[in-house]
């Protein structure tokens, strides 16, 4: 089977931390790497998104928007979309929502049999409201086979002891942040049996090497 290239990425509606345009850096960075779907969170309806999927020459496109429309989600592809849906969690901490987009594509790409591919982005503040709509949107239960996104999730694994102890906890600490958890990335992991891809591929990273 030839390969499939796909990534995800929060582009923060296409704004870097100075509040300026990141679709050029954004563009620098996939740019090169012929992707055959890309899934992206925080973003609009509007023509940056457009934009961003024409330079990279994919063609088709769809948005999952929300309640707010804030962290609406997009997957473009290089392949025809063939159905997609889109589901709005009613679990939120405060007056954001979030969805799942989900698609089914077609094409003479072999990696295409039979997939379904989806993107979401959960809440930020809040595990267990995480969790709440992790489990309402339940890709396992829905046949989901690729699911990307923002988890705001840790995985214990990724990080050492002590790397761990000063880099998390303390950080999170100061920041007055929530206490971190494992529950979702353990049930995404170990009770639906979803396989992290970018793991697999890239065993040794660890520590710094990981975004946290």
């Amino acid at each position: 089977m030839s390969t499939f290239r796909l990534a995800t990425i929060n582009v923060h509606s296409f704004l870097d931390s100075n509040f300026d345009s990141n679709i050029s850096d954004l563009l620098s960075i996939f740019g090169s790497l012929n992707l055959d779907l890309i899934a992206v969170q925080e973003i609009q309806d509007d023509d940056k998104w457009q934009k961003f999927c024409q330079h990279l020459s994919l063609p088709y496109s769809i948005y999952g928007s929300c309640v707010d429309n804030f962290f609406g989600n997009g997957i473009a592809s290089r392949y025809p979309i063939k159905s997609h849906s889109n589901q709005v969690s009613s679990f939120s901490c405060q007056i954001d929502s979030r969805p799942l987009l989900q698609c089914r594509l077609t094409g003479d790409h072999q990696f295409l049999i039979d997939r379904i591919f989806a993107v979401t982005h959960l809440d930020h503040l809040n595990d267990d409201v995480r969790l709440n709509q992790i489990k309402e949107f339940n890709p396992y239960e829905q046949n989901i086979d690729i699911l990307m996104g923002d988890m705001n999730a840790l995985t214990r694994e990724d990080y050492s002891d002590d790397y761990y102890q000063d880099k998390i906890i303390e950080i999170r600490q100061k920041s007055q942040w929530e206490k971190r958890r494992f529950d979702l990335t353990n049930l995404i992991r170990h009770e639906w049996n979803y396989e992290d891809a970018f793991k697999l591929i890239n065993p040794t990273l660890k520590n710094k090497q990981i975004s946290t």
